[in-house]
């Protein structure tokens, strides 16, 4: 059957005709790309069976796909032309861990079933002739155009979320001791009652989220989702992976409180407990109800609370119901994560301590809240280290026993790069807070640390977990999709952002790394819609505003880059432009306006390496390299980075494939040291051989670099051809820098550079054509 499909195939409502890269079916003709029709025919070769994904990619990609991505992508261009469903599917099943199958039988078709090839008989004489050479001609065209398609990146698809998925997933049936409590409803006619409620509902949340006996407590963020649904039972619980739900309401009048809370199996709706409390409304009496409540559910259940859990249950957060209202209020601040929430966050953080000194909790959000401004509103990281110590300190010496607190020491002692106890305060925190899903992320961050692969992949259960305990929250979408990507498991972790866009729409960091992901992949217009909306949900934090920028030049749209530059420099006066509009004019080859914006910078006293975004040497040391100014950056690398210059043992693993050691090799090639300067490009190269260049700790086209270094002008041309296949398209514009001079009269080098310019000016269009259209 194989050598006759090409004249076309029947496969279930379809015929498929590979000549002309044609499907006909019920919507009626849909022309799909050469490579797409290549693998649904590699399948029709082999009905029925197994056809496993290396075959394919040695087949259709002759070895040069370093990925899966690209099948990946065929197939659900494939699904998405043919209406089909990767979990139940009528045509394409994916098989796990081995590749796919056409499930559907395959009849051959003769030339005269062809669409649009009529049968001709001799009688038809000389327009026959005619026929058979505008055949022929067709015929000759569309080879042509399936050569160009084939050495060109796949035509530019948008995210569009029905047709991600991750193939093979299973759901399974959620652990029996797994419960969420969903926000308590207030039924008091204040609406300022409502900060009592919650406080309320976060005490029996966190008091539950303590005892190891419970397989899984769905954390507050998740919840939150579900204030005032009319969603079914049934729903909430295989939303949030539970069996059971714990809800009720709240009823405040004057000095009394009336609180009714019933426990529910999610799977049927039936009620597993319920008790009404009406009571003096005092802190002492609130907190009693709390424990007595955390009990009853442990009863129904009919599990054990250890010694210490009875202890913890006893305690008293606050005597302030004040407090109370501030810490609720930052708590929900605090999770939104932009500048502007987190700012509001810590006052009211601050306002609780100032009500109640010896508010534990209080502290402990004081000191996450502050880590999380490091990270997400330009505070000063070192700026951060002595008041979150400060009030970590306080809280272990009001409650020692306190899981949060120690999750938020060890998270400082990474941030301070003190690694000593690290993991025995994650740990620690653990087994006090098992359900507590910020430990687990923060614990896997840390693992993360070192870049190393091995460490990504044990870190890779505890996000699961993490996501598995908070799944709407946006922060651990964020986490697990970094650790899927790191791992080249890319299809999943563009789920998993969309999964935190979806359930978090004003959260801009979701689709920062859905940019970051799309540019790195080289779908340069898509990344650019991404980062766009980014930067709008998030006005006031400098990085998005320049993410946006830089994919404005990635997509040879420098006026825009432009405009967004200036507008940026009047929002940010506190800031250098300097280097990043250096690269503005490197895109246009202005080299001698990229040199004065580089020696602006140079007038500014700059800390040894970047940090927090600001401009540094070893960034000043890059800015002279692209510009041209070898000597100026060897003498700028030779200062903060001796060690390259000397140690052969100096490299580590998250060094090998770093640009700065790049350059620092090229500045020592130039000035004749070639042992040193080989053993690093060696070291790189080697290193390269384990990475892709387009996911994950991607090098993009640093061996081009290296090669180019050499004088090996073929191995450059190879690789930048490779490179090209694959997708690269970040920062293509460095190929208009002095060091690629020596290449720009090499036929074969120009011919690459325009056609990488080509298709970047596709993507402009497409970009311009869609920059208003919904993202997915």
């Amino acid at each position: 059957m194989k050598s006759d499909t090409k004249n076309g195939f029947r496969f279930g409502d379809w015929q498929a005709f590979p000549l002309r890269n044609l499907l006909v079916g019920p919507p009626g003709e849909i022309h799909i790309e050469p490579k797409v029709m290549q693998v649904l025919q590699k399948l029709a070769d082999n009905p029925g069976q197994v056809v496993e994904r290396e075959k394919m990619l040695n087949d259709i990609w002759g070895g040069r796909a370093f990925s899966d991505e690209p099948l990946t992508r065929c197939i659900s261009a494939l699904r998405h032309a043919l209406g089909d469903s990767s979990t139940s599917p009528e045509y394409i099943q994916t098989i796990p861990k081995s590749g796919y199958r056409l499930i559907c039988p395959v009849e051959l078709l003769g030339r005269t079933t062809d669409v649009g090839e009529p049968s001709v008989t001799p009688k038809e004489g000389v327009l026959t002739d005619r026929r058979g050479i505008a055949l022929v001609v067709f015929l000759g065209l569309i080879l042509i155009a399936a050569v160009y398609v084939a050495y060109r990146p796949t035509l530019i698809s948008p995210v569009e979320s029905p047709q991600l998925s991750v193939e093979g997933a299973i759901q399974s049936a959620p652990p029996v001791y797994s419960i969420a409590v969903l926000p308590f409803r207030n039924r008091s006619a204040l609406v300022e009652d409502t900060f009592f409620v919650d406080g309320i509902h976060d005490d029996i949340l966190m008091q539950l989220a303590k005892f190891s006996s419970l397989d899984k407590v769905i954390s507050r963020t998740s919840v939150e989702r579900y204030r005032d649904t009319s969603k079914p039972m049934p729903q909430i619980g295989q939303e949030l992976g539970v069996a059971t739900v714990l809800e009720g309401s709240i009823q405040r009048s004057g000095d009394r409180v009336r609180i009714n809370v019933q426990f529910i199996d999610a799977a049927t709706d039936d009620h597993l407990w319920g008790e009404s409390y009406d009571r003096e409304l005092t802190a002492e009496n609130i907190f009693a109800v709390q424990s007595e409540i955390s009990r009853e559910i442990v009863g129904a259940l009919q599990l054990v609370l250890t010694d210490e859990e009875n202890k913890r249950l006893e305690a008293v957060p606050t005597t302030s119901l004040e407090a109370y209202k501030e810490f609720v209020l930052g708590h929900h601040e605090m999770a939104r994560h932009t500048p502007e929430t987190l700012h509001r966050a810590q006052a009211h953080f601050e306002k609780a301590i100032e009500l109640d000194s010896d508010y534990a909790l209080a502290y402990i959000g004081l000191a996450d809240t502050l880590a999380l401004r490091h990270l997400y509103a330009n505070l000063k990281k070192e700026d951060s280290f002595a008041p979150r110590q400060a009030a970590i300190d306080r809280a272990l010496a009001l409650n020692p026993l306190l899981g949060e607190a120690y999750t938020s020491l060890a998270l400082l002692k990474v941030d301070e790069s003190k690694i000593d106890g690290v993991e025995e305060y994650f740990l620690k925190g653990i087994e006090l807070s098992p359900n507590y899903a910020t430990a687990y992320e923060r614990y896997a961050r840390a693992m993360m640390a070192g870049g190393e692969r091995s460490k990504a992949e044990e870190a890779l259960p505890h996000l699961r977990k993490a996501f598995e305990l908070d799944p709407m929250s946006a922060v651990m979408a964020e986490s697990l999709a970094i650790v899927l990507w790191k791992l080249g498991q890319v299809e999943e972790s563009q789920v998993t952002l969309l999964k935190g866009v979806q359930r978090n729409p004003e959260s801009p960091w979701p689709y920062v790394y859905m940019a970051d992901q799309l540019r790195t992949l080289g779908r340069i217009g898509e990344a650019t819609n991404w980062a766009r909306t980014a930067a709008r949900l998030a006005p006031s934090d400098f990085r998005l505003r320049t993410n946006e920028c830089a994919l404005y030049l990635d997509l040879g749209a420098d006026q825009s880059a432009d405009r967004c530059y200036d507008s940026a420099e009047e929002d940010f006066p506190e800031r250098d432009f300097s280097g990043r509009k250096m690269y503005l004019y490197l895109s246009r080859s202005q080299l001698r306006e990229a040199a004065e914006r580089v020696e602006q910078l140079a007038q500014l006293e700059l800390p040894p390496s970047v940090r927090d975004g600001r401009p540094s040497k070893e960034s000043l040391a890059k800015y002279y390299f692209l510009v041209g100014e070898v000597d100026k950056a060897r003498l700028i690398y030779q200062e903060i980075k001796p060690q390259l210059y000397s140690d052969k043992d100096v490299l580590s693993k998250s060094h090998h494939g770093g640009g700065t050691v790049a350059r620092v090799a090229h500045t020592l090639y130039a000035d004749g040291q070639l042992d040193q300067a080989n053993y690093l490009f060696d070291r790189m190269l080697q290193d390269m051989q384990s990475l892709h260049r387009t996911r994950g700790r991607g090098y993009g086209i640093l061996d081009v670099f290296v090669h180019v270094t050499r004088g090996e002008k073929r191995k450059a041309i190879s690789a930048l051809r490779e490179a090209i296949d694959m997708g690269w398209r970040r920062t293509w514009w460095m190929l208009r820098t002095p060091h690629y001079d020596s290449m720009r009269q090499e036929s074969e080098w120009i011919n690459l550079v325009n056609e990488l310019e080509a298709d970047i000016a596709r993507q402009r269009q497409w970009y311009e054509d869609h920059k208003d259209d919904p993202l997915f």
